[in-house]
């Protein structure tokens, strides 16, 4: 079960549990001292495919396991990497200093925190028995312990995987579990950078229009704030080392009370929005961009909807981008179908193409296009 173990887990538990690397021995070797314990010293190679890596590790752990007056067994599976993502949130205020909070608030902080996961998880594009192994997702999602201080809960989100052939399934190395955790990670991490930017109602409504926001994530937001609404939440995720996470994903996320007046405002609008089910609009591309480490991007249509101008806003996927880039340098004229999402306020109109179904471009006198299924289009994040 040892041998299991990578040199980077071994290391990173020695480092958090009050040891340090006191020295290096011909640039091959690293000798480990603790703080608590100060006769220990335990010796690891630099490299895990050094030839005695399984017999020093062997070593370490003998020698690690006695000083704490652990098991083996027990401090290998203290080493090893968590089959999860641990989603902790955090909500502070005068009230929750000691570690206490009113019942059914940490009650809808923990289940607004678990809805706002599921909504994302069931945002992700369609694939063989979706509903399925959604639903064994679900199933192996538990519930961590709270934290004195403030009041914090955790969520262990699962590394979920599907099958062997999941990197052909979602082009992408990361675990079905990885994939959701990274979503909901991405989008609160996006409503609240606009929640700290944005102050008019109407630019707020666009974006969170933009980004997919319904009334069933208003409601889990203003849940998590408590019934007086006086507390900040910070929602942070401890990634498992068992997959690759980006450094752009280990900030903090941030929601402050002084915001949740914003997010019942919103709410309030989308009691007015109208939905188009299938809709053809044509006109110019008025802004097309996407953020360098993403494949989908962002384009405004400008174009008349019931006698009005209006900017139209839709995600573009990389397959698209090439071809609405193109219509936006020349001007062209382009047409798009799709599901229209459109609310009003203050006699401002803010839309959104929520997916499409159909484009078309009119050049040299010929109309060219394509009616397809633009499902990862609708992947707001």
């Amino acid at each position: 079960m040892s041998m299991q173990l990578s040199l980077i887990d071994v290391t990173k538990y020695l480092a958090e549990n009050g040891w340090y690397k006191a020295s290096e021995l011909r640039g091959t070797f690293q000798i480990w001292h603790s703080h608590k314990f100060p006769n220990s010293e335990v010796t690891l190679p630099l490299n895990q495919e050094h030839k005695r890596y399984s017999s020093l590790l062997l070593d370490t752990l003998e020698e690690v396991s006695e000083y704490l007056k652990v098991t083996h067994d027990t401090l290998v599976k203290q080493i090893s990497p968590l089959d999860y993502d641990a989603i902790m949130v955090r909500a502070t205020a005068d009230d929750v200093q000691n570690g206490s909070i009113p019942f059914e608030d940490g009650m809808n902080l923990l289940s607004s925190s678990y809805k706002l996961l599921k909504y994302c998880s069931i945002k992700i594009k369609k694939f063989k028995d979706k509903n399925k192994h959604l639903g064994s997702y679900y199933s192996h999602i538990c519930m961590g312990q709270t934290q004195i201080g403030s009041y914090v809960v955790a969520i262990h989100s699962p590394l979920y995987r599907v099958n062997t052939e999941e990197s052909e399934l979602f082009d992408s190395s990361s675990s079905l579990g990885r994939m959701i955790n990274k979503l909901f990670y991405t989008k609160l991490a996006k409503v609240s950078a606009i929640f700290e930017q944005e102050y008019e109602i109407e630019l707020i409504t666009q974006k969170l229009l933009e980004l997919g926001i319904d009334k069933k994530d208003c409601d889990a937001l203003i849940e998590i704030f408590g019934f007086k609404s006086h507390r900040d939440i910070e929602i942070k995720v401890n990634w498992s080392s068992k997959e690759f996470i980006d450094v752009k994903y280990k900030d903090p996320i941030s929601f402050y009370s002084r915001n949740v007046q914003k997010i019942v405002d919103y709410r309030e609008a989308l009691k007015d929005k109208k939905t188009e089910k299938s809709i053809q609009l044509s006109g110019e591309i008025a802004d097309l961009h996407r953020s360098y480490d993403d494949d989908l991007g962002r384009a405004k249509l400008r174009t008349k909807y019931h006698d009005r101008e209006i900017s139209v806003s839709f995600t573009v996927s990389e397959e698209l981008y090439p071809i609405i880039a193109s219509a936006h340098v020349d001007k062209k004229v382009i047409t798009l179908t799709g599901e229209l999402e459109v609310v009003k306020v203050d006699n401002r109109v803010s839309a959104n193409f929520k997916y499409l179904t159909k484009w078309s471009i009119f050049e040299n006198l010929e109309m060219t296009g394509s009616e397809f299924d633009l499902e990862i289009t609708n992947k707001k994040l």
